[in-house]
């Protein structure tokens, strides 16, 4: 049975999902920051690497990663730049 997500992480996996929008890029890894702490890495295109959120376990940061990459095929790779479409 599956895990019921907490509120923050709900908060945590809009968060992650709105960021994607603006162009930036989930790199798929978490990284151990310090003592509980542990943190989702991106790309930001102004930013560069970026920490996008930080978490107090490596599976609360494994359990959120995973729901914004579930409906995601495009890890790593950021939307398309304003205006390519035209």
């Amino acid at each position: 049975m599956a895990a019921v997500p907490e509120p923050h992480e709900d908060r945590q996996v809009q968060l992650l999902r709105d960021l994607e929008e603006e162009y930036a890029s989930i790199e798929g890894d978490i990284v151990h920051v310090g003592d509980g702490a542990w943190a989702i890495h991106g790309v930001i295109p102004v930013d560069g690497d970026v920490l996008m959120a930080e978490f107090q376990t490596y599976d609360e940061a494994r359990s959120v990663l995973d729901s914004v990459t579930s409906d995601e095929s495009s890890l790593g790779t950021p939307g398309p730049l304003p205006g390519a479409d035209r």
